[in-house]
């Protein structure tokens, strides 16, 4: 129907027409945002189950072999200009990337005087919700994907470490780093 809405403001150029369409694209992103949101809840009941279980490590092996692209052409230039092809271009890469910059040191942030709330379990619930699904691990390979799943238990996990950081006032120092792979 959107098409054909579409093909009918295409040939007649009336305000009317091109006001239908805006309307049908409007139905039909509506639609659309309904079915993956059903999609969705659909899979997190599957992963709750037993055999949900089973998908779920279907699942993270899939992602893991999608990161994986063995295909992908490296073009890593050496500091000589040579095009590297090969593991050492990776290594290079790594070293050339990962080594400590002074530049990128920060300053010690000025202590807050002040009491700090401690972190509540609705803004973690707030957080994982408006995290997007597909990005990139960090440091502890665990997708967000994975704590989205694990609902209530994760957001009870999540919110102690964030208080528990607070308290000690310290962060971890893998929140410090960071690596780049070509």
């Amino acid at each position: 129907r959107k098409r054909a809405v579409k093909k009918k403001w295409d040939n007649v150029r009336t305000e009317e027409s091109h006001q239908e369409y805006r309307e049908m694209q409007r139905k039909v992103k509506v639609e659309v945002a309904k079915v993956k949101q059903d999609a969705y809840t659909d899979l997190y009941n599957r992963l709750e189950s037993k055999e949900g279980e089973k998908d779920l490590y279907r699942l993270a092996r899939q992602r893991d072999r999608d990161g994986k692209d063995v295909q992908q052409v490296r073009v890593i230039k050496d500091q000589d200009g040579t095009l590297l092809t090969d593991a050492k271009s990776v290594e290079y890469f790594e070293k050339l990337m990962n080594e400590g910059n002074e530049r990128t040191k920060g300053e010690e942030a000025a202590p807050v005087d002040q009491e700090v709330a401690k972190i509540s379990k609705d803004e973690v619930r707030k957080a994982l919700k408006r995290m997007k699904s597909g990005k990139a691990v960090g440091p502890d390979d665990i997708p967000v994907e994975v704590w989205k799943c694990l609902g209530e238990p994760a957001v009870e996990v999540l919110t102690r470490l964030f208080d528990e950081i607070l308290e000690s006032e310290r962060m971890p120092e893998e929140w410090r780093r960071s690596e780049l792979v070509p």
